[in-house]
């Protein structure tokens, strides 16, 4: 990290771990780290372990090794999933072209699922049928299940909806013919998180379990990781009911699995050492700035969300569970 210019010898106070902290402090905030804890909720952390331990099993692990670690990780978890109440958004985008919402909608969420496990109407419908199988018809029509379904925009419905390649040729096609500044920075800032994301594909940890010893033992045995975002229509529809009832349960007997998991060998050759930290320092800056430009994403949405209750005089009716997944509350 010295090499790279990552840490400056000034940061050296005797120890290593406060030389690596620094260095990695400063790192993240000219990426865009401050801007992006404004909506999301989480860490990034180099570890010397690939996850949480207890302090007691921290201390037998090293007891039971006869050397100091030669790997070190980045890992990237979630405490809480921002929420994103995109129903008003659509109708805003579509009155600039019917396309829109769907390219828009279809660019944002890949984006986000490059760095966050994503949960949106695609998830609620998983559930709702995963629910609804072997119900019979009374039980059914007497829950909000079916509604998922039924409740999904005519925008986002089949056939309308799109790919990200195809979502990106038509943004950029279409920007700057966009009337209203507020649909001109939603588009502008989508386009930047894609530019940021750089083809990059997300570091799940199910990745590493061939690299890692007892990584697969630890996923087996993990519930999956905390969504980043809670993409609804509306707070309080179906599908953050349907978010509610899976947070429910979500890390209550086990432990969460992180969402993003890297690793970097510091046993090998100085010009090896410096490919592998570049390349978790690329990732992890890559990471920073898509999630900067996402924060202001979900802060125009929200405020286009907020306007929508102000005109129609309605109340936020955001339902929030206790829990290390829980929703802002606002």
């Amino acid at each position: 990290m010295l090499r790279l210019g990552i840490c400056r010898a000034e940061d050296w106070s005797g120890s290593a771990v406060d030389f690596v902290e620094r260095g990695f402090t400063r790192f993240a905030k000219a990426h865009g780290a401050e801007e992006a804890a404004k909506v999301w909720e989480g860490n990034l952390r180099i570890m010397d372990y690939p996850f949480y331990l207890s302090e007691l099993e921290r201390n037998q692990s090293q007891a039971d090794m006869d050397q100091p670690t030669d790997v070190l990780y980045l890992l990237g978890e979630y405490t809480a999933a921002a929420s994103i109440p995109i129903g008003p958004t659509l109708t805003v985008l579509e009155r600039e072209h019917e396309r829109l919402p769907a390219a828009f909608y279809a660019l944002l969420t890949h984006n986000l699922g490059t760095w966050m496990r994503v949960y949106d109407y695609d998830r609620a419908l998983w559930c709702a049928e995963m629910w609804l199988e072997g119900v019979d018809e009374e039980e059914a029509n007497e829950s909000f299940y079916p509604k998922v379904a039924q409740k999904i925009p005519e925008c986002l419905r089949k056939p309308k909806r799109m790919a990200a390649r195809t979502a990106v040729r038509f943004l950029k096609t279409i920007q700057e013919k966009l009337r209203t500044s507020v649909a001109r920075q939603l588009v502008r800032h989508v386009l930047d998180m894609e530019t940021y994301r750089e083809e990059r594909e997300h570091a799940w940890p199910g990745k590493l379990t061939d690299q890692v010893p007892g990584l697969e033992q630890f996923l087996s045995d993990a519930d999956e990781p905390g969504p980043g975002c809670l993409i609804t229509w509306h707070e309080d529809d179906e599908i953050n009911a349907c978010f509610d009832e899976e947070m429910q349960v979500l890390g209550q007997n086990a432990p969460m699995e992180p969402s993003i998991l890297m690793t970097m060998a510091i046993n090998k050759s100085a010009d090896e050492v410096d490919a592998d930290v570049r390349r978790i320092f690329g990732y992890a800056g890559a990471m920073l700035r898509s999630l900067a430009s996402a924060a202001k994403v979900v802060v125009i949405i929200r405020d286009i969300y907020d306007e929508h209750l102000r005109r129609n005089r309605l109340k936020s009716g955001l339902q929030v569970e206790a829990g290390p997944a829980g929703v802002r509350g606002e």
